[in-house]
């Protein structure tokens, strides 16, 4: 996978687990679910771009 590919799937990721059905899922932790989610979809950035960065592309 490049970097392109990366960042499409980094992005439908996002688009999967702050959206409706996951909201409702996790209705009743809501703040829980979506501080965690947030962190850790930083945290995924963070790793892409350092990797990306690493790789130089």
């Amino acid at each position: 996978m490049n970097g392109r590919e990366r960042w499409a799937f980094l992005f439908l990721l996002g688009l999967l687990l702050f959206n409706w059905p996951f909201l409702e899922i996790f209705s009743g932790s809501l703040p829980y679910y979506l501080f965690g989610c947030w962190g850790l979809y930083i945290l995924a950035v963070k790793l892409l771009m350092s990797t990306l960065q690493r790789r130089g592309e």
